[in-house]
């Protein structure tokens, strides 16, 4: 079986490794570099890393795995008709196509937000970091996991870090949550305003609604936009991101969508960790192993500075504290969330949990859009 990715992200990689033990696998890439870790970028910036530990695979990697790894390329179009990737210039014939495309940063619509730096890719750390050993300090808009995890690990390096967030609330959290990390993060030396939102971006400060914020490197990290372009010029059924079943399964016949880029009944991962059991769920499928990920029992594992978090499932809902480390979040009497502080072996527990209670009934595929005029 031929496989064409799109993709060389963390859902692209995972899914061409275990792939390519059986079948052909072509790795197309529109960035000029191999794989590198995402999760890893703000350790790097932070100077706790060192570049080279931010590339695990070599190109001479991809060889030995007879993975055909296409860099410099961009995916245009998909003739699903004639299961044909157009890209780079030429055609790319497919027996499975996986669509990893990722997602690219949001910016608020704010005047001057052209001047925020975002963090996304190598090149974005790399941009950061060097204005990092300039100005020594840096303005942090957004109270997600890359915000978060940035300021966390630029405080634990002795630099100024101020973190903007619009909401009352940090990671979606409820206010008893967000006031232990938030406490957590000040102690280390953050400087953090919730309820705080953006009106405009100059050279040298952020105007608030709260006042204005002194500071030259600013970088935005509100949140992600499913990269969906190739999919809506190719007639494949898009919301925010590509429209999936639980086996990731597109409107297009034997093209699947995984990671930053899926969608599924609203829900878009957007993790790392995600992106790759995304890919691992899929590659038993395309083996012929039955398997779905239920993206309700998602878990995602953080550490700002040394202060570890784990979300597993959905916290929404009632949330009680069932010890001083884990708050569960109930919908009538079933535990739908639960999110564990510091201890990350009582986290895993939970992780487990989720994953072996009974699985939701099967699905058919994403109806087919109406094809393009």
């Amino acid at each position: 079986m031929r496989v064409v990715i799109v993709g060389n992200g963390p859902a692209g990689v995972e899914a061409a490794r275990l792939l390519s033990r059986e079948h052909e696998v072509v790795l197309v890439e529109k960035e000029t570099v191999s794989h590198y870790s995402k999760p890893m970028l703000s350790h790097f910036i932070a100077g706790l890393v060192e570049e080279k530990r931010l590339f695990p695979y070599s190109p001479e990697w991809y060889e030995r795995n007879g993975i055909n790894l296409l860099l410099g390329t961009e995916a245009r179009r998909v003739d699903t008709s004639k299961k044909i990737l157009n890209a780079g210039g030429g055609e790319l014939p497919y027996d499975v196509l996986i669509l990893a495309t990722g997602a690219r940063p949001r910016l608020p619509p704010v005047e001057g937000k052209e001047r925020f730096l975002t963090l996304r890719t190598f090149e974005d750390a790399e941009r950061i970091k060097k204005l990092l050993d300039t100005e020594g300090e840096m303005i942090v808009v957004g109270g997600g996991f890359i915000g978060l995890e940035l300021a966390g690990n630029l405080a634990k390096r002795g630099y100024k870090v101020t973190v903007v967030e619009k909401e009352k609330g940090v990671l979606g959290l409820d206010e008893e949550l967000t006031g232990r990390i938030v406490n957590v993060l000040r102690e280390a030396g953050v400087e953090v305003l919730l309820g705080t939102s953006v009106l405009k971006v100059t050279e040298d400060t952020l105007l608030t609604d709260r006042g204005e914020l002194k500071g030259r490197l600013k970088v935005c990290a509100i949140g992600i936009e499913p990269e969906v372009s190739l999919a809506k010029a190719s007639g494949i059924e898009t919301r925010r991101g590509i429209v999936v079943n639980r086996r990731f399964e597109t409107s297009a016949k034997d093209v699947y969508a995984i990671g930053d880029c899926a969608e599924y009944n609203g829900i878009i991962c957007g993790t790392a960790k995600a992106a790759m059991e995304h890919a691992k769920v899929l590659v038993n499928i395309l083996n012929g192993i039955p398997d779905r990920y239920l993206f309700e029992r998602r878990s995602s594992i953080f550490k700002f500075g040394d202060f570890p978090i784990a979300i597993v499932g959905v916290p929404r809902g009632r949330g009680v504290w069932l010890d001083r480390e884990t708050k569960a979040f109930y919908d009538g009497e079933d535990v739908v969330g639960v999110v564990v502080l510091e201890d990350m072996k009582k986290a895993q527990e939970w992780v487990h949990h989720f994953l072996e209670a009974p699985p939701p009934p099967e699905e058919p595929p994403p109806n087919p859009p109406d094809p393009p005029r």
